[in-house]
């Protein structure tokens, strides 16, 4: 019993699939997932230096995806760079 409930929890938890600070690569990433059916989570930061009206900023791109999916992931994000 207690191996299903670490398994369901291991198989469910989300995993990064893309790290990235250019807009254009979180595009292309998040579309080709969500052509390949897998459902996303992202997480964007935005970090600040003290400057409020700086423009010396970027934001960061966390996409990420169910532990369970991660292979079909990687396989949906490099299958059109090549």
């Amino acid at each position: 019993m207690l191996q299903r409930i670490v398994y369901f929890f291991k198989e469910n938890s989300w995993e990064t699939v893309c790290f990235t600070q250019n807009l254009e690569e979180y595009g292309r990433v998040k579309g080709n997932l969500n052509d390949a059916g897998i459902i996303t989570k992202t997480k964007s930061a935005t970090p600040m230096n003290g400057n409020l009206g700086s423009v010396n900023f970027s934001s960061t791109y966390d996409i990420k995806v169910k532990q369970k999916y991660l292979h079909k992931a990687q396989e949906a994000i490099h299958k059109s760079r090549y």
